[in-house]
């Protein structure tokens, strides 16, 4: 008798998902599943909507024919659950329906995607993977613990206005006896791949859990260091206000559609007595494998005892700046990105100088310098951007401040001084 192939089956756990049998992928490959069977659980990662069992039958002789035709098998069992792994909420998904209805009625929106007021000027194109390549060998080593302390937020009293900032762009406001949150990434990573790029030793001592109830988070825009499906998920909050098409990813995060507020530039909405103004940038969008089907924005929040603070979120230099300055007259405290700044993308992210240029055209009277210490996203040293803009700082017309992670800043207190942790 010649050898029989392996008996093997390839199961879907929901009976709308299943596989079909693997003979029509694989010639040789049987069916049949008889008691006694090996269960090898190939799964996807938690909440995927896909998982897979390879059943293998024990009395088998494993000779060579067997042992070709199971190597046949191995690159669908790797596949599916590759594959799968894209399903996962934390992906989000397009806009479509009334959301993308009302996308289509932006004058920010032209071609089937969001474009910037100021056009990037491409002026050398460069291989993408091997730009990438270079970025992951040469991006930032840290070998130091980052300096951080611990504010308690739940035991702040109500009636202190104050600022913790979480490293990179997240940190907590409260004004006014109202919490905001901005961009909170508590978690580890800040891509989709699990263990890339880790947060720097010493920079994550806030978790989920030791956020109280926030009454507003703002979003900025769709990219995995700003919007954190981990974070998002196990926060509790009153209203989410976010970008045009940003909803559509927090809806298949299970936000529900009432909590979201998603705002167009120049747009503004009252709440609370508090004003929240959504403002250009100039930056772009991708969270799956479409490019600009959101939008990116910055915010300015104005409280009800008419303290100002402008969110600058991601973005590179531009005239904005200056046309924000002149409406809003004097800001209080303009919080602007500082750091993975690199030469391959001096359009959609500032460099120290240009962070000091943009906190003076906002006539901002105070400048936190955020987007960095916590992951590295980009090639210079872990704490050359608060240095540089300390040395550029000196004798311009705002004040600089810089608080470690977790350390409390008083905002109506002008006199309060920071250490040179870094």
């Amino acid at each position: 008798m010649g050898c029989r192939g392996p008996e093997v089956q390839i199961l879907s756990s929901r009976p709308t998902l299943q596989l079909g049998r693997i003979q029509n992928i694989y010639q040789g490959s049987q069916i049949l599943l008889t008691k006694n069977w090996t269960v090898l659980n190939i799964c996807s990662p938690p909440n995927s909507i896909f998982f897979w069992e390879v059943c293998i039958d024990p009395d088998f002789a494993f000779d060579t024919v067997a042992t070709m035709s199971i190597i046949k098998l191995l690159p669908i069992c790797i596949f599916l659950p590759v594959l799968a792994y894209f399903f996962h909420p934390k992906f989000g998904c397009d806009p479509k329906g009334k959301r993308l209805e009302r996308i289509k009625l932006s004058r920010n929106y032209k071609n089937d995607r969001f474009v910037n007021i100021q056009p990037f000027v491409v002026t050398q194109k460069r291989p993408v993977l091997k730009t990438l390549c270079k970025l992951i060998k040469r991006r930032t080593k840290c070998d130091v613990v980052i300096p951080s302390t611990k504010t308690d937020l739940g035991a702040l009293d109500l009636s202190e206005n104050v600022l913790v900032w979480f490293g990179h762009s997240s940190y907590f406001i409260q004004i006014s006896q109202k919490r905001i949150i901005v961009d909170p990434v508590l978690s580890k990573v800040s891509s989709p791949i699990p263990c890339f790029p880790q947060a720097f030793q010493g920079s994550t001592v806030y978790k989920p859990n030791d956020i109280p109830h926030v009454d507003y988070v703002i979003i900025t825009h769709d990219h995995w260091d700003h919007l954190d499906y981990r974070t998002i998920t196990k926060l509790n909050f009153g209203k989410i206000i976010c970008p045009l098409g940003v909803g559509a990813h927090l809806e298949r995060f299970g936000i529900p559609e009432q909590n979201i507020i998603e705002m167009d530039w120049d747009e503004c909405i009252n709440i609370d007595d508090f004003k929240f103004y959504c403002l250009t940038t100039r930056h772009w969008s991708r969270r799956g494998s479409h490019q600009n089907k959101t939008l990116w924005a910055s915010f300015l929040v104005e409280a009800p005892n008419s303290f100002k603070t402008f969110i600058g979120g991601d973005g590179g230099y531009g005239p904005h700046f200056s046309e924000i300055g002149r409406k809003f007259g004097e800001i209080d405290l303009a919080i602007l990105e500082n750091g993975q700044y690199n030469k391959n993308w001096t359009q959609n992210h500032m460099h120290p100088q240009e962070v000091a240029r943009a906190a003076e055209e906002l006539n901002a009277k105070t400048l936190l310098p955020v987007h960095y210490a916590k992951f590295s996203l980009s090639t210079h040293k872990w704490n050359e951007p608060v240095q540089r803009i300390c040395d550029i700082s000196r004798n311009r017309k705002y004040r600089l401040i810089t608080p470690m992670i977790g350390e409390k800043v008083e905002l109506m207190n002008k006199d309060q001084t920071f250490s040179n942790w870094w």
